[in-house]
């Protein structure tokens, strides 16, 4: 049986420092093992799954704070993405169609029949 692979201080800042950024097929690439051997990692070292876990989230307020300050600042794309992801707001837009004057489409159907071997 193959000895465990276990993470070393220095690897486990950088998983730290990697992980706002890769998923953890991708940061398994970069070590070097396949996914599943970095999720048993995860098991026998707890340390690396909350460096994992702390990195990812301290990303995600930092992107979420600037997306905060940005849509606070006026910008209405910021403004949507912050709201649509925190609040549940969606935005619909319906458009009906009407003939003239509201009434209904007018369609006018003009069948051709060609008759072949005559």
């Amino acid at each position: 049986m193959r000895p465990h692979r276990v993470f070393a201080e220095n690897e486990i800042a950088e998983v730290f420092q990697l992980s706002s950024s890769l998923t953890l097929e991708q940061m398994a690439d970069y070590f070097g093992i396949c996914d599943n051997t970095l999720r048993a990692i995860f098991e026998r070292q707890p340390e690396v799954s909350e460096a994992y876990r702390k990195g990812r989230s301290l990303a995600i307020s930092e992107i979420a704070g600037s997306v905060i300050s940005a849509a606070k600042g006026g910008d209405m794309n910021a403004a949507r993405l912050y709201l649509s992801t925190k609040a549940g707001w969606v935005q619909t837009e319906k458009r009906e169609i009407t003939g003239a004057d509201g009434g209904p489409i007018k369609q006018d159907t003009v069948w051709t029949i060609n008759v072949v071997g005559e």
